[in-house]
């Protein structure tokens, strides 16, 4: 089955289960699918248009947080939001893992952190961040993280 661009324009709220109980997310891995299908987009967003800093993605985190469905067509936050819904789709036609909206949001917020935490001169530490991991190259052992944060975040 396919999933259509009338499966990506549903609101949010039809595609998720209706608990509204607070979440913490202390594991990325545990929310795998989400993070992936909005840092991917981010990254793809990033590779068409390199201007694209830090900011223009915190921004729409930001928007995203506050309202799921109603962003501006052709922008990040209007991308990463038919992305989550697509992959929310995919999991249903595949009987695989239902979220909740707040799970989503959640998902946001932490990236929000995220971008925070990766802070750059270059407005791109964050950008840069989830291109290595993509890549396949996160630094593992301490001194690799120095020289990570050393050449892209200092």
């Amino acid at each position: 089955m396919e999933i259509t661009e009338a499966d990506v324009n549903r609101p949010l709220a039809e595609l998720v289960e209706s608990s509204r109980e607070k979440v913490v997310i202390e594991d990325m891995g545990d929310y795998y699918d989400i993070f992936f299908s909005i840092e991917y987009i981010v990254l793809n967003f990033w590779e068409k248009k390199p201007a694209l800093k830090d900011k223009t993605v915190l921004s729409a985190y930001h928007k995203l947080k506050k309202d799921f469905d109603g962003q501006k067509k052709g922008s990040l936050a209007d991308e990463i939001s038919k992305s989550v819904k697509a992959m929310l789709v995919h999991n249903k036609i595949e009987g695989e893992r239902s979220y909740t909206y707040e799970e989503i949001i959640s998902c946001v917020k932490y990236l929000i952190k995220l971008v925070n935490q990766h802070r750059s001169p270059s407005g791109i530490g964050y950008l840069q961040w989830i291109k290595t991991f993509f890549e396949g190259n996160m630094p593992i052992t301490d001194t690799e993280l120095f020289d990570y944060i050393e050449e892209y975040e200092s």
